[in-house]
């Protein structure tokens, strides 16, 4: 036998046996090492928000009531930055800010419970009718009409609490829509001790049909609220009122709107009814003078639509904060005229008021005229 048979004999001795496959398979692999999540990593995964927001300017010029002197005057209506979106498929927020009047508008979350319905927290405009839940950007008759402003909101058209929004499914060209809001009645950015809350609510039907859109619904607020806080400026307190004035109000409101490829219209019929307590204090002695009063108002608005992107305004209304009492209606009607460069995002707007109200009501503005220009980004 020679060297090499034998070598050959002695590596293949040494060589280990090829390893099973069916062996190697059933050995469980090592699990993989899930590194802990990170804020860094988290923003990284989130959707992103929608940015937007509008630039509203005008000019205006008032004719003085009772020989006063005539005021005009250029300003920034508004000038408002947002940002919109969700982290989640049923969580979502919503923030505005408006850096004409340096204030927080909107700035809420959502949750989305159930397909149709949203629940909220935080600030946003309370639902009541058309005008007061309409978003200004759409509205081209510029100042807010007095009954809306009075009755239809608390100090101002947006505030702090919880909200419901239900919108149902279609059923055929009809579908429903109930809002709700449970909020302080302070206002915005603001905090309230009094008790009672305030709330607002809407629900209406729509019917859509090819080329027509019919809107109406029932509204209702219920609330107290504090109205004046008297020579020292502050709020007493909770049952330790000096010379605070509150309400409670019962307010109701019905509305109707119409969309046409050659108009659109609104109207809207609101009453409210109102408790108030004055107190007084000549030490040790608090007092309180109590007095009811009914208010209620109206305002009918139609614009008209062409194939130019322009159109005819106007708006009649009239308002009695007290009907018991004579002397108080205020009364106007705004006449005007817009034209879009892009359909709503690039408008400008002319309004003309005329005041008729009653002389010395309180609350009357003149005959006012404004131009308006506003831009959506």
């Amino acid at each position: 036998m020679t060297l090499t048979p034998l070598l050959l004999a002695l590596s293949l001795a040494q060589t280990p046996p090829a390893a099973d496959p069916a062996a190697a398979a059933a050995q469980p692999a090592p699990a993989p090492v899930k590194a802990a999540p990170t804020l860094a990593g988290a923003l990284a995964n989130a959707p992103k928000p929608t940015f937007w927001g509008f630039i509203n300017a005008q000019y205006s010029r008032t004719e003085g009531l009772n020989g006063a002197d005539d005021t005009s005057t250029f300003e920034i209506r508004r000038a408002r930055i947002g940002a919109r979106g969700k982290v989640h498929d049923l969580v979502g927020y919503s923030v505005l800010f408006d850096g004409a009047d340096s204030k927080l508008k909107d700035a809420y979350v959502s949750v989305f419970a159930l397909p149709g319905v949203e629940v909220r927290m935080g600030q946003w405009k309370t639902p009541f009718g058309y005008e007061q839940y309409e978003s200004d950007t759409k509205l081209l008759w510029v100042n807010t009409s007095y009954v809306v402003g009075s009755l239809a909101r608390g100090p101002d058209s947006r505030d702090l609490g919880a909200g419901l929004l239900v919108q149902t499914p279609k059923l055929g060209p009809v579908s429903a829509e109930v809002l709700g809001s449970f909020v302080n009645g302070a206002g915005p950015n603001k905090k309230d001790d009094l008790e009672t809350k305030n709330f607002w609510g809407r629900a209406g039907l729509t019917l859509k049909l090819p080329s027509i859109t019919l809107k109406a619904g029932g509204s209702y607020g219920t609330g107290q609220q504090i109205q004046a806080t008297g020579a020292n400026g502050t709020f007493d307190g909770v049952g330790t009122p000096i010379d605070d004035t509150y309400f409670y109000f019962h307010t109701y409101g019905a509305d109707a709107t119409l969309d046409t490829p050659w108009f659109f219209a609104a109207a809207e019929l609101i009453q409210s009814e109102r408790d108030l307590s004055r107190y007084t204090t000549t030490a040790p002695i608090t007092a309180a003078t109590r007095s009811s009063r009914t208010a209620r108002g109206w305002y009918a608005g139609a614009y008209g639509k062409t194939p130019w992107n322009l159109g005819p305004i106007f708006r009649a209304e009239r308002f009695d904060a007290d009907r018991t009492a004579a002397g108080g209606r205020l009364e106007r009607y705004t006449i005007g005229a817009y034209v879009d460069v892009i359909p709503v995002n690039a408008r400008l707007i002319l309004n003309h008021e005329l005041d008729q109200g009653q002389t010395g009501a309180a609350g009357r503005t003149g005959d006012r005229t404004t131009l308006f220009a506003q831009v959506i980004f």
